[in-house]
């Protein structure tokens, strides 16, 4: 399947090479304007990505400082995750009514006072209501960021400016939480969140730089009956929650099946990390065949093709950690794709909904994340690591099919 997508992406740029030549054309590319935005929005989305993933190298420290077992600073996570899909949730109908650049700073400033709020949790509690409040700005910078890329981009590059703003997810991977775990060692936990908050005044800063739409706003609230019923969008909700379930389910225990397995220490889950982010950031190369052939011609086979990572996922596993973490690369590649897909798509309506048929994708994410963690957790439990990924392959093959089933138009 590979080899199929790469003969089309070379037929379809040589007819595309042709016809420019015919018609004296050069390919569409971003201006340095639109450049300098989109890194302002990667910048965002990347620190979103920190200090929502730093937690798990920092949660030894973080339990043994606040006197409590590291279950418990799992919990005060979840909140987290609670926070942004109520936030989302709440928003996705007013998004469209408020301005999105100023929204999105002024969620950010609300990020980067919670993190400092964090920094000086003096128990778990505080902890938990500090990255609820989080949560709860996240959910609304997501939304609007996604929204906002594809605002300041053209339709006939709509797909390569949402990879170049989801990257960030890379960027976080790559570079911010092996950093976070770094420098925790030097100023501690809460000096990391402390450093956070400050990226993210930066970033707000950063948003000050983007223009703002120049239609009028909205008159009134869009409600969710008005975002649902857009084409496709129940349908594109459906495939999200399906691919989020196998995502943060497989993602999720990986690690603990490898350690137990290898009884390796909990580097191996960083590497793992590591080649995931790599792959997830080179796949940016392949955003323009997305503009190309249409995010929904791709769909089906991108989403098969993750399946089947899936399911090797237990061989690589027995085979050593080497397998492992080279298996991540490709796995990061086509979750860059599978994503983009779905946001291209979601994101391709009338802007008048927009915003709220981005703040539901937030919010549905975050749910598949809860959801995952429950259901997906039992399997492992119960049926162990090899029986999780029979059933997260079986849910990218509900997702293919969901898009299949939509048809051509």
């Amino acid at each position: 399947m590979f080899g199929y997508l790469w003969v089309i992406f070379h037929r379809k740029t040589a007819e595309r090479g042709m016809a420019e030549a015919a018609a004296g054309g050069t390919a569409p590319r971003f201006t340095g304007a639109q450049s300098r935005h989109l890194g302002c929005l990667m910048l965002g989305i990347a620190v979103v990505g920190v200090q929502a993933l730093m937690v798990a190298p920092l949660l030894t420290d973080m339990a043994r400082d606040l006197g409590v077992g590291p279950e418990v600073i799992g919990r005060a996570h979840g909140v987290y995750g609670a926070g942004v899909a109520l936030a989302a949730l709440a928003a996705a109908p007013r998004l469209d009514l408020w301005p999105r650049r100023l929204t999105a700073l002024l969620a950010m400033l609300v990020l980067a006072a919670a993190l400092v709020a964090a920094s000086f949790a003096a128990d778990w509690w505080m902890l938990a209501a500090a990255l609820g409040v989080c949560g709860l700005a996240a959910g609304v910078i997501l939304p609007s960021v996604y929204a906002l890329a594809a605002d300041l981009s053209p339709p006939s590059l709509r797909a390569r400016a949402v990879g170049r703003v989801i990257t960030g997810w890379s960027i976080a991977l790559v570079l911010g939480v092996p950093l976070a775990a770094f420098l925790s060692e030097s100023f501690g936990w809460r000096g990391v969140f402390a450093i956070m908050a400050g990226l993210a005044a930066l970033s707000a800063f950063t948003f000050l730089t983007l223009p703002g739409r120049s239609d009028r706003q909205p008159a009134a609230v869009v409600s969710y009956r008005e975002a649902l019923t857009q084409p496709g969008v129940i349908r594109l909700l459906l495939v999200t929650l399906a691919y989020m379930i196998a995502f943060y389910g497989t993602y999720t225990f990986l690690s603990d099946h490898l350690r137990g397995l290898h009884d390796a220490g909990a580097g191996l889950g960083g590497f793992i990390a590591l080649g995931y982010g790599l792959g997830f950031g080179a796949a940016v190369v392949f955003d323009g065949l997305l503009d190309r052939l249409g995010p929904r011609r791709l769909a089906a086979p991108v989403f098969l093709l993750i399946g089947g990572i899936y399911l090797a996922m237990p061989w690589a596993a027995g085979a050593g950690p080497l397998a492992i973490v080279l298996l991540s690369l490709p796995w990061g590649v086509l979750n860059h794709l599978g994503l983009n897909v779905i946001v291209s798509l979601l994101s391709g309506g009338p802007e008048a909904t927009r915003g709220a048929v981005m703040g539901l994708y937030s919010s549905v994410t975050y749910i598949a994340h809860f959801l995952a963690g429950a259901a997906m957790g039992l399997v492992y439990a119960d049926f162990g690591f090899t029986v999780l990924a029979v059933v997260a392959g079986a849910w990218l093959v509900l997702a293919a099919g969901l898009m299949m089933g939509r048809g051509r138009g």
